[in-house]
């Protein structure tokens, strides 16, 4: 499953709140998230090497979030 870029959130490909950047597609949970990538993306794919999806690793994916999933 892809991973928001914003608060680390795995989210369903087929959600309605995705956007290309850099010839990848990356997906979000909110439109808040969406909205927050599309102002500065670089600062959200800079610490993953431009992968919107790469699985469990040592990067921090649980900025943001609350119990029950994302804040915005």
């Amino acid at each position: 499953m892809p991973i928001d870029p914003v608060c680390g959130m795995e989210v369903d490909e087929n959600t309605g709140f995705k956007a290309e950047y850099g010839g990848k597609v990356y997906y979000f949970c909110s439109p808040g998230c969406k909205a927050e990538f599309e102002a500065n993306p670089e600062k959200y794919i800079g610490d993953m090497g431009g992968h919107s999806h790469h699985g469990h690793s040592h990067h921090s994916h649980h900025r943001g979030h609350r119990m029950g999933g994302c804040h915005h």
